[in-house]
């Protein structure tokens, strides 16, 4: 399957009301879940690719659209995805994060990538201000305007 056509069924997914995509390309089969449903049993007929717990060849998996640890709503300004795809809290895996709680932060510094349609996007803080939250894990799935980092202003903006 083409990974272009999977990443936009991905971001189809997540911006519809459905909470299951099956299909069905000769011998490839593909089901894409959001919201942590369970995982089809033995009985279900799908080659490994199929499984929802195997990477599609592009290395994306769907999580859920809500991050565990995030907060309901978040006290302060936030910063928000411009676009739907895995978010890159470091340049690379290993490195140090771009922005951590605490950090200030200037309007057009780099607080984080996002990786979609096979393209890096630096993602860019908009206001000045802390961070006083990042509330969504590295390497997961983002939705269109979802908040990445809850931001206290400085106080002097």
């Amino acid at each position: 399957m083409d990974e272009g056509l999977i990443e936009r069924l991905m971001a189809k997914l997540a911006a519809s009301d459905l909470s299951e995509l099956q299909l069905t390309q000769g011998p490839d089969q593909l089901v894409l879940r959001k919201g942590g449903l369970p995982a089809p049993t033995a009985a279900t007929p799908a080659p490994a690719p199929a499984a929802p717990g195997t990477p599609p060849a592009s290395g994306t998996v769907p999580a859920p659209a809500v991050p565990p640890t995030a907060p309901a709503e978040p006290a302060g300004p936030t910063l928000k995805a411009p676009l739907v795809g895995i978010v890159y809290l470091a340049p690379k895996p290993g490195a140090k994060p771009f922005v951590q709680v605490g950090q200030p932060v200037a309007a057009g510094d780099v607080v984080c990538i996002i990786e979609s349609m096979k393209m890096m996007n630096e993602i860019k803080a908009e206001t000045a201000g802390t961070i006083s939250a990042v509330l969504v894990q590295d390497e997961s799935l983002v939705e269109y305007d979802q908040a990445l980092f809850s931001l206290t202003p400085d106080a002097d903006a």
